[in-house]
């Protein structure tokens, strides 16, 4: 990549509004539709919060005399204190068993562990509302468990962390819930039992047979009456390694993006287990509840998430007592997905009208990367960290990756790309500031000019 001086200045009126360009990533959809900016923050917890409940939980754990010494919770545990008091973490120091893993950059290393820590968290607010039968011995469990789920290869930490994650929502909600018995999580409300059946599926191609197997299940372990309580069976699916296969991360332009994503890929799974018979013999069993828990790395405004997305299929026909009981279900749910009190509020975001250039800016974008977009009008997927741009303004240099060049490009319709071939000087000054722009679109934006 060779610099190039820009020798006037400028000022670029940006577009406010982002789509995934033409070369798609792996970790995206085929979208087409484009996503305005924020006028506001996303709400978040402060790390303080997220140590502040992993010892609370370190705690628990320890009261019922289980051992969390040289556990993974401990790990979590420091990565936070450091990651709080000094701000940089040598992440593999700690994790020394799991240098193996997808951590390429600090990113990837704080998106993994707050993937982990986020399901804690949620077990341990069901815990504080009411402690299930049997939750010691998924607690052990749980706790031997690799640090990552993305490196676990033994499934019995991850099914029992899955079950206790089911079971938090019911533990909120104030049921009395019971792991204790063959069927994996048993939660009774004032006029319903509600038997669920959790399963983790691997693949696409596992979906028919985990979900026949929980429906067998029901069938076998779930009474047709619980005394006065109407019976609500449901299969309650983890499908994240069916919908992204690396188990990893996504990425995504905004939050809303990151939501969109995630649903559609929830949909098309949802629709693919309708071409098995989801309710044949098992007349109790009233829906599947599709989830996926996956960390996303949101770009504007910049934000680190970790996503429990949900989808339900209802049985169609039902009586009016096992509607009842659907929309018990359906309140259950929707009472305790709502966000923490201890968040920081959204804050008000200003889009920026104009971005000035000044003088003695410098620009580099890869030639390679350059040539093939202008000659083929798209580019081939590299690594999404690849560094292909650089501009230094005011002495200070901004490195761009392969992962905003795609997005960048999403903004360049078919006449300007047409039009770039016959200055290829200002396609290269106009793809470095589309990234700029985009990654500094805000007055708040920290580097902005």
């Amino acid at each position: 990549m060779r610099k190039k001086p820009v020798g006037f200045s400028i000022v670029f009126l940006p577009a406010f509004s982002s789509s995934v360009g033409r070369a798609k990533l792996a970790t995206m959809h085929n979208e087409t539709k484009s996503y305005k900016l924020p006028n506001e923050t996303i709400p978040a917890l402060e790390l303080s919060h997220h140590l502040e409940d992993l010892i609370a939980f370190r705690d628990f754990l320890e009261d019922r005399r289980i051992q969390t010494t040289s556990s993974r919770i401990e790990r979590y545990i420091e990565y936070l204190r450091q990651a709080i008091g000094e701000g940089v973490v040598n992440a593999a120091t700690i994790f020394k068993n799991s240098t193996e893993g997808p951590f390429q950059h600090s990113t990837d290393w704080m998106l993994y562990v707050l993937r982990e820590i986020h399901e804690l968290m949620w077990i341990l607010k069901g815990l504080k509302r009411q402690v299930p039968a049997g939750i010691d011995e998924k607690l052990r469990i749980i706790v031997g468990g690799r640090d990552f789920a993305t490196l676990d290869t033994d499934s019995k930490s991850r099914n029992a962390q899955f079950e206790l994650r089911i079971a938090s929502y019911f533990c909120q909600a104030g049921c009395e819930v019971d792991l204790s018995t063959a069927t994996d999580v048993i939660a009774l409300s004032d006029n319903e039992a509600f038997y669920l059946e959790c399963k983790r599926v691997g693949s696409a191609n596992q979906l028919a047979k985990r979900l026949s197997e929980a429906r067998q299940q029901l069938s076998r372990r779930m009474p047709r009456k619980s005394g006065r309580r109407v019976t609500y069976g449901c299969v309650a699916a983890d499908v994240t390694k069916c919908a992204f296969t690396h188990n990893g991360l996504t990425f995504a332009v905004t939050n809303e993006h990151s939501i969109d994503v995630i649903q559609e890929k929830l949909i098309e799974i949802a629709n693919a287990s309708q071409r098995v018979p989801l309710f044949r013999d098992c007349p109790n069993l009233s829906s599947y509840w599709f989830q996926i828990h996956i960390p996303s790395l949101i770009f504007q405004p910049p934000m680190t998430v970790t996503r429990f997305s949900s989808y339900h299929i209802f049985r169609d026909g039902i009586s009016r007592k096992d509607r009842r009981a659907t929309r018990s279900f359906c309140e259950i749910f929707e009472s305790v997905s709502q966000g923490d009190k201890r968040e920081i509020p959204q804050k008000p975001l200003t889009l920026r009208k104009s971005f000035t250039f000044p003088t003695g800016t410098t620009f580099s974008l890869d030639e390679s990367l350059l040539s093939e977009f202008l000659r083929d009008g798209e580019v081939k997927r590299r690594d999404i960290n690849a560094e292909v741009a650089t501009l230094t303004i005011n002495g200070k240099e901004h490195i761009f990756t392969f992962f905003e060049f795609n997005m960048a490009l999403g903004g360049v319709n078919e006449e300007m790309r047409k039009a770039m071939p016959r200055d290829p000087d200002r396609a290269r000054l106009e793809l470095v500031v589309r990234m700029y722009t985009q990654r500094f679109p805000y007055e708040e934006s920290e580097g902005g000019q």
